[in-house]
């Protein structure tokens, strides 16, 4: 008999990312991550609303030159370590990121997020 690698079950593509989002920043504690459109818009995201539409709406004016990115983003006031990949998804560019953390569990996560969003937005 097989085991269910899944917690929980989603009805839609937004909703099935949301949780693969919510499962990487609990496994990797890491405070935030979120995918976003090449306008930097969330299309999913899990942990702090605040740091995944702020870094969202930065990473896609740095995401526009380079492929990958892992450092310090800063804000109003707001300090962000941050790791992002592009994905692309039907010829459309992704912006896979992740906030918070350690950078090994960035990266880890990371990762693990940008292959669960390729294979839940193929399906």
């Amino acid at each position: 008999m097989r085991t269910e690698r899944r917690r929980r079950r989603a009805n839609t593509a937004t909703q099935a990312l949301r949780y693969q989002l919510a499962a990487c920043c609990e496994d990797g504690r890491i405070e935030a991550m979120v995918v976003a459109d090449g306008d930097g818009l969330p299309l999913a995201s899990s942990g702090d609303t605040y740091a995944c539409d702020e870094v969202a709406a930065r990473m896609v004016l740095v995401g526009t030159r380079i492929k990958e990115f892992n450092g310090t983003l800063l804000g109003q006031g707001q300090r962000w370590d941050v790791q992002m990949m592009k994905v692309e998804i039907d010829g459309s560019e992704l912006l896979v990121c992740a906030v918070g953390g350690t950078a090994e569990a960035r990266s880890r996560q990371i990762t693990r997020g940008a292959e669960g969003a390729l294979r839940i937005l193929a399906a």
